[in-house]
């Protein structure tokens, strides 16, 4: 399935970065490493290895069980990613905290070279992100390239020591499968937020 996720075609991903990306750079001849389309198999199949901020080994799976909000970006980005994480912070505001408790907001860095463990730790701890219900995600290359290929995520390197990216919030369930994304950070988390909710009441 691995390999399957990651064949990249240089249209559809442009058709991807163009969807869910606003960036400072000229892009107009870009190629992305994800495909246009997210998968719809379950994530927990990928083979990718990941380490969370308190730089324990966590595989996907390890998620499964309860819903999960995701999204890709780097802790040293300045426009796109604090928007992403700011829609997600308004996710978990908008609910109560018993329903916040049985979700896990989930960031994984594209950053392979430079966000470490460590660094997602001081960036969580900067954010005021509850470890109780967040987790940040190290891996390596080609971790992310799998994932970003499974999740529709358009992104390369922008030649400045940072990433050009997709702007993508995805609502997982359960099983590891995508239930809807909402694509752009001007675009309203109310129709993910919805989602979510419906997910919980089946799950009572």
């Amino acid at each position: 399935m691995s390999h399957r996720l990651l064949f990249v075609a240089a249209a559809a991903a442009l058709v991807a970065f163009g969807s869910g990306a606003a960036c400072a750079h000229d892009m107009q001849h870009m190629t992305m490493d994800a495909p246009a389309e997210p998968t719809s198999a379950s994530l927990y199949n990928l083979e990718s290895k990941w380490t969370n901020q308190d730089g324990a080994s966590v595989p996907l799976g390890a998620l499964g069980g309860k819903p999960v909000v995701a999204a890709m970006g780097y802790t040293s980005c300045k426009d796109m990613c604090p928007a992403i994480v700011a829609n997600m912070m308004w996710i978990e505001r908008h609910m109560s905290e018993d329903a916040a408790r049985r979700v896990t907001f989930a960031f994984f860095s594209i950053d392979s070279a430079v966000d470490t463990p460590a660094k997602l730790k001081v960036y969580a701890d900067e954010h005021g992100l509850d470890p109780g219900s967040w987790t940040l995600f190290h891996g390596d290359d080609d971790a992310v390239r799998e994932l970003a290929a499974a999740l529709g995520v358009g992104y390369r390197p922008d030649g400045l020591g940072g990433f050009d990216h997709a702007a993508v919030i995805s609502l997982i369930d359960d099983k590891g499968e995508i239930v809807v994304q909402q694509r752009g950070t001007q675009a309203s988390s109310d129709e993910l937020l919805a989602a979510l909710n419906s997910l919980l009441e089946k799950r009572n």
